[in-house]
């Protein structure tokens, strides 16, 4: 049975890896100090993603939702924006990426960018498989919420590569469990309804 578990577990990571690597997003974004403006690009969206400029203060200034389409390209004009830092984020099912951008009185520019690798949860019938990349090997806690907020599954996975669990709810009492991974301070939730 172990074996089994195993094997799935794996065909399932491999499937996920195989579709991340075959649709790898090209995301490109351009200050242009000349008319003050931020062009940004992406390309072979392979899931729907979410794409958003916020200001320094958390206030969302533009959000726009991409579809699958081959690419996407926008034109920020930032003229009439003040000095400071902002941030673009763009977000799908497998990472979040974000830039910080300064913008000073004639001169735009992208300070940082950063990655955050999702945990994915794939749910087949009863089964929910969780996958997530940790190249960093944090510390990922995973643990399993009744409907009554009682925890009923904890785990803590510590230098590992790739975080790999696969809960069976074929024979759970019926109600919503959520399933919540932790990682430094990222968290993210799923939620699954047994019936």
């Amino acid at each position: 049975m172990k074996a089994i578990k195993k094997i799935t577990l794996s065909a399932a990571f491999l499937f996920i890896s195989a579709f991340g690597m075959a649709n790898e997003m090209d995301l490109r974004i351009i200050a242009d100090n000349a008319d003050k403006s931020l062009v940004f690009r992406y390309e072979n969206l392979a899931t729907d993603a979410s794409l958003r400029f916020i200001d320094g203060e958390g206030n969302v200034i533009f959000t726009e939702n991409l579809e699958d389409k081959s690419a996407y390209v926008k034109r920020f004009n930032l003229n009439s924006l003040s000095t400071g830092t902002y941030f673009l984020t763009v977000e799908d099912a497998l990472k979040e990426t974000a830039y910080t951008i300064t913008i000073e009185d004639i001169n735009i520019s992208i300070e940082n960018k950063s990655v955050k690798n999702k945990p994915v949860f794939k749910k087949v019938d009863d089964m929910v498989y969780i996958n997530m990349l940790n190249l960093k090997r944090d510390k990922v806690e995973i643990k399993v919420y009744d409907d009554s907020d009682r925890v009923v599954f904890t785990e803590v996975s510590e230098d590992a590569d790739v975080v790999e669990k696969a809960f069976n709810f074929k024979k759970a009492y019926k109600g919503h469990y959520t399933i919540k991974v932790k990682k430094n301070n990222e968290i993210y939730y799923e939620g699954i309804n047994v019936d």
